[in-house]
């Protein structure tokens, strides 16, 4: 006879299986750039189009002066793809670090090693977590990403923070 899902107990491993669910979101995030459009609009209108409108509407001249002058301001605010990178390259490697502390702590042998083990492991996966969660807060104040696209996954981390004190 089976057991309903509300009456079951929470796995050993549950903490295992949110990091590698957070592991898989996170890396769509980032193959998103955090949902920053980094690449610049083209306009619609050619240089040759621009000079025929202007020799026939002479006053356009300024119109398309000031459109490039907000163009290249908006181009200055953009965020370099090295910035971006480097974030990225940094939370996936937070990322492996907590998936291989959680996998590490059930890798040694004997009772007694085993369990300091464990929890020396389960500490540094504490510390990655809140390391992940600092890294996410930078993010949102140096780039212009939506803070309600990470709040999620900051929610996610805090679940798997709680998963792992109780294990201690």
């Amino acid at each position: 006879m089976s057991v309903l899902v509300i009456n079951r107990d929470l796995s050993e491993l549950e903490y295992y299986h949110q990091a590698n669910d957070l592991y898989k979101d996170m890396t769509q995030l980032l193959l998103r750039n955090f949902g920053i459009k980094t690449k610049k609009k083209e306009l619609a209108i050619s240089s040759t189009e621009k000079a025929a409108v202007i020799a026939a509407f002479p006053y356009m001249e300024e119109a398309f002066l000031r459109m490039d002058q907000l163009e290249a301001a908006a181009t200055l605010r953009e965020y370099s793809g090295w910035l971006i990178n480097h974030y990225r390259q940094h939370i996936l490697t937070r990322l492996e670090s907590l998936l291989d502390n959680i996998s590490d702590a059930y890798r040694s042998k004997g009772e007694r090693r085993k369990a300091f083990r464990r929890k020396a492991f389960r500490r540094k996966a504490l510390n990655d977590c809140e390391k992940l969660i600092q890294l996410l807060q930078r993010v949102m104040t140096v780039l212009p990403v939506d803070v309600n696209k990470l709040i999620p996954y900051v929610d996610r981390i805090d679940r798997i923070i709680e998963l792992l004190k109780t294990q201690l």
